[in-house]
């Protein structure tokens, strides 16, 4: 790939970066599971799913790969689509898998609005939120919907019931999340962990809560997410060169690089990969042909520190095996 000319470029490049992992994998096979469970039920409720975790954990790559490759994969295998069609295409038209990402404050008559352009209704906007149920139900059906997943929950406004106010508004959208799991669609609700108490603060919503994705902090003395960590680095160092970031292939194995980057990313997927976006900025604006050390260091210091780390391990070296933040 021709290599980049600019910061511009950069950005679009690790917009588009996909790079498979377990945990992604192991992610996948519930996102698979609730699909089954929805096709080969003959009717009724169905259950939810929720995938809380910090920012810069990735959430969002996730499933975008999720939909990339399992859901295109299957539209392919099932032929719902022509195998001449690009996977581009499929991605777009495709609508087993319906994604909604949640923009700030986030009432549920708006939550409806975003499903209906998802679903392509003629009139989004139209009706009140009952009215937005009934036809995204009947959309879906005829669609053959198998999953919903509602991003940035954290957006919807549900406010905790602790005046009689909050309660009614609190409960009606908690009824409304819950009718659209009764007729049928199950949900994977995703945001941050502080989301968690107000989404299911209604015990009913809360027993349909039937699949938690655990979203845990990479453990570098356990030797599986080391052996990712390590996997993942380096393949990321070698994407850089492949997707024309960087004209050679950087090494983020040798030396403390490895533990470094670790605890620069907060034990994190998604934030070793910003902690290195930034160094290939750095790099880049240097002239350098790889991503080393020293663009790591000032790469931690100005997208790391304080929000995944409180120090500095390029400077001040490796405190613990731990990240100082989580």
């Amino acid at each position: 790939m021709q290599l980049v000319t600019s910061i511009g470029e950069i950005i679009a490049r690790f917009n588009d970066m996909r790079i498979s992992h377990p945990r992604a994998d192991s992610i996948f096979d519930i996102l698979d599971a609730m699909r089954e469970g929805k096709r080969k039920s003959a009717s009724g409720q169905q259950p939810a799913g929720s995938f809380f975790a910090e920012s810069g954990y990735g959430k969002s790559t996730i499933l975008t790969m999720y939909l990339e490759r399992r859901v295109v994969d299957y539209c392919l295998e099932k032929g719902l689509f022509a195998k001449t069609k690009s996977r581009e295409d499929i991605l777009k038209e495709q609508r087993l898998v319906i994604y909604v990402s949640l923009p700030s404050s986030t009432t549920m008559k708006s939550l409806m609005t975003s499903l209906l352009v998802a679903l392509g209704d003629p009139k989004p906007h139209a009706g009140s939120t009952d009215d937005k149920i009934h036809r995204a139900d009947t959309l879906m059906r005829k669609l053959g919907v198998e999953l919903l997943i509602i991003d940035e929950v954290d957006h919807l406004q549900l406010p905790l019931p602790r005046t009689n106010a909050n309660r009614e508004k609190a409960s009606a959208a908690h009824n409304h999340l819950k009718n659209i799991l009764l007729k049928g669609y199950p949900i994977m609700f995703v945001g941050i962990p502080e989301s968690r108490e107000k989404l299911f603060a209604e015990k009913q919503l809360a027993r349909r809560e039937r699949y938690k994705i655990k979203a845990e902090v990479l453990k570098y003395t356990d030797p599986k997410d080391a052996e990712l960590l390590r996997e993942f680095c380096a393949d990321l160092g070698i994407i850089l060169q492949e997707k024309g970031i960087m004209r050679e292939i950087s090494d983020f194995l040798s030396g403390d690089i490895l533990h470094c980057l670790y605890l620069a990313g907060g034990g994190l997927i998604g934030g070793i990969v910003g902690v290195v976006w930034k160094a290939c900025e750095v790099a880049f604006a240097q002239g350098a042909p790889r991503v080393e050390r020293d663009h790591l260091l000032e790469a931690t210091e100005i997208y790391a520190i304080p929000t995944l780390i409180s120090y500095n391990p390029f400077v001040h070296g490796a405190r613990s095996l731990v990240p100082a933040i989580h």
